[in-house]
């Protein structure tokens, strides 16, 4: 059963799907300094690094080494399928530069995230306990995951081209593919619009 999937009924969709926190909310209370600092490093790292990436939890916790690549002349992480962990979707094997804070966050952690490899849940739970202490879930709605709609609707509101979008949060696209998505500089650049 290998790649079978159902489609869901919109009831259930809709009820699943999470709001996005809103810019100067993740800019005015997320990035408050010191307000993390005692949540344990590898946590604190990955929500910046979900922050300004908008990468999955799950893909975030499972870098390895030879994914994070900050020596490139455009630091980016390799979001790639491993034999022992498939990714969401064929659009999930994508590239993203790292800059601000993720870039910052990954310098930190050059091999990845050991204490959450494969332990996505303990990651939200610890990071949920961490939201909810601090008062920064708006709504019941709001999770860890709201990161993630956070940054596509940043990169809508900055005019990040629909394809760019798709390929930078590893959306399949309807569209016939052309090209290679940019190259990591043009990615970088337009992401700039969006940085922290």
């Amino acid at each position: 059963f290998r790649r079978l999937s159902f489609k869901e009924d919109r009831a259930t969709k809709k009820k699943r799907k999470r709001p996005p926190f809103e810019t100067v909310w993740i800019r005015d209370k997320f990035l408050k300094p010191g307000l993390f600092e005692t949540v344990n490093d590898e946590a604190r790292h990955i929500l910046y690094v979900l922050i300004e990436t908008g990468a999955r939890p799950s893909e975030i916790c499972n870098l390895r080494p030879e994914n994070i690549r900050l020596d490139a002349p455009v630091p980016y992480l390799a979001i790639r399928e491993a034999e022992s962990r498939e990714i969401k979707a064929e659009a999930s094997d994508r590239d993203i530069p790292l800059l601000g804070i993720s870039l910052a966050a990954m310098q930190q952690h050059p091999n990845g995230f050991p204490r959450y490899f494969d332990k996505e849940t303990s990651l939200s739970a610890i990071l949920m306990k961490a939201l909810k202490s601090r008062n920064l879930l708006p709504t019941d709605n709001h999770k860890v995951y709201s990161l993630r709609h956070s940054f596509e609707k940043r990169m809508l509101e900055a005019g990040l081209e629909y394809d760019l979008r798709c390929t930078l949060m590893g959306h399949k696209n309807e569209r016939p593919e052309y090209g290679d998505g940019g190259s990591l500089e043009f990615r970088r650049d337009e992401l700039k619009k969006i940085a922290f």
